[in-house]
């Protein structure tokens, strides 16, 4: 049995289901029952159950495609800004190089990063890898900061979105987990696509927003 409806707000400890439901972001089990562990909106998709905050909060887990930037540096690791209450670290082993000069010359200090979370262990450190493709140094582009609606919006709910913000306004775009959207893109359309998660960032739970996105989108 579902206790709850489809983006209903609910509080910490709040009975989600009994049902056999894939544990989702912001839920946890106890005794074969579902339970939200944190303020939010519930989201639920096939057999999955998810809480999404409605505040700015980060919650780092295994897998995750996430932006940081390069905080400090020693001889054996780098530390990340992940936008989070926790750093996360990043090997130098990762770039397959032991000599520090030549290391430090690939990353420095400041510089934006788009990596994946290799693990999170039991007292929240967070291990960052480079080790997949597509991952990297930002050279170029804009990151801006959103709320965790926008990036469920964005990245699950309605993830075919960048690919059409791709298609028809031809600007690159990386929604990351942790609240940072890349953008690159010409000027206009960079001013374009941030209009668009404005609009996302006021009311992502908005009746027919995906149409009013969609529209901005294809009409510029």
């Amino acid at each position: 049995m579902i206790f709850v409806e489809n983006k209903e707000v609910v509080l910490p400890g709040s009975l989600l289901t009994d049902n056999d439901y894939k544990l989702g972001r912001g839920t946890f089990r106890d005794k074969g029952k579902i339970y939200s562990d944190m303020t939010g909106l519930v989201y639920i998709e096939s057999e999955k159950i998810s809480v999404i905050p409605l505040k700015y909060t980060y919650k780092p887990q295994y897998g995750d495609l996430i932006i940081g930037r390069v905080t400090s540096s020693s001889y054996s690791s780098w530390s990340i800004n992940i936008n989070n209450i926790y750093h996360g670290f990043l090997s130098t082993s990762e770039l397959y190089d032991n000599n520090e000069q030549n290391i430090n010359n690939i990353i420095n200090v400041k510089d934006m990063l788009l990596l994946r979370v290799a693990n999170v262990d039991e007292i929240n450190r967070v291990k960052l890898t480079l080790r997949s493709r597509g991952l990297g140094k930002f050279n170029q582009g804009i990151i801006v900061r959103v709320k965790q609606p926008t990036v469920h919006f964005l990245s699950e709910e309605n993830a075919f979105i960048t690919s059409m913000i791709q298609e028809y306004i031809r600007t690159d775009m990386i929604v990351a987990k942790n609240g940072l959207i890349w953008i690159n893109g010409l000027k206009e359309n960079v001013e374009k696509i941030l209009q668009i998660i404005e609009i996302i960032e006021e009311e992502p739970f908005k009746h027919n927003l995906i149409k009013i996105v969609q529209n901005m989108i294809i009409n510029p």
